[in-house]
């Protein structure tokens, strides 16, 4: 009995100290956390003093345009969606008109080249042409040399025949021979054989070289 009296005795004089060390402990805790309240509040009166000042700077700040952005704007801008009705109808007829322009330059390109090869193929033609026309002088050329020659050995053979033989020929040659060879003959021995001509082929022929010789004077 005596026993369990001071194990009470006991228990009671140990309640005292363990209170005090209990209010000990809840004071440092509560002193903890006063501390801790009025280190956040001194943080958040410190953020609303420096808020202003920073949002003054950022306003004041320049706005710098990055071609990431004006892209972005470009991009806004082209957006059909962000159109009106009239917007979209412009631009679809300016997109009809360009589509028409492009043709029509197709076309003009296709006549060009149509121009062009029409072009060469008629300088061809015209480079051809002057190949003929150079080729015709040229037997032209010859052939007047080949009948120079010609008359120039008739014009011995008639001088050499007698006038009377001569003019018997005379009379019936045709009148352009006769005139080629007539103005090839010395003047002498052709008066010789016209006297013995016949009247009308002797005036005939007369006449005729009278006119060629009148020609040079009429063209002047």
């Amino acid at each position: 009995m005596k026993k369990g009296v001071r194990i009470i005795i006991g228990q009671i004089r140990l309640l005292p100290v363990l209170l005090l060390c209990a209010a000990l402990l809840f004071g440092v805790k509560l002193g903890g956390i006063w501390d801790g309240v009025g280190g956040i509040t001194a943080g958040i009166q410190q953020a609303k003093a420096e808020a202003p000042a920073t949002d003054e700077a950022q306003a004041k700040a320049p706005v710098q345009s990055t071609p990431d952005a004006a892209a972005a704007g470009a991009g806004a801008m082209n957006d059909i969606s962000s159109m009106n009705e009239s917007e979209v109808a412009l631009l679809q007829k300016l997109s009809e008109r360009r589509q028409q322009l492009d043709a029509q330059a197709k076309k003009l390109e296709t006549r060009e080249s149509l121009l062009g090869a029409a072009e060469k193929r008629l300088d061809e033609r015209i480079n051809r042409l002057k190949e003929i026309e150079a080729s015709i002088d040229a037997l032209i050329e010859r052939f007047d040399k080949q009948e120079e020659g010609r008359i120039a050995k008739l014009v011995q053979v008639y001088e050499s025949m007698k006038p009377k033989s001569a003019a018997a020929i005379f009379d019936q040659l045709d009148i352009d021979i006769l005139l080629a060879v007539a103005k090839r003959m010395d003047e002498a021995k052709m008066a010789e054989v016209l006297s013995k001509m016949t009247p009308e082929a002797a005036k005939r022929l007369t006449v005729e070289m009278a006119n060629q010789k009148k020609l040079p004077d009429t063209a002047s």
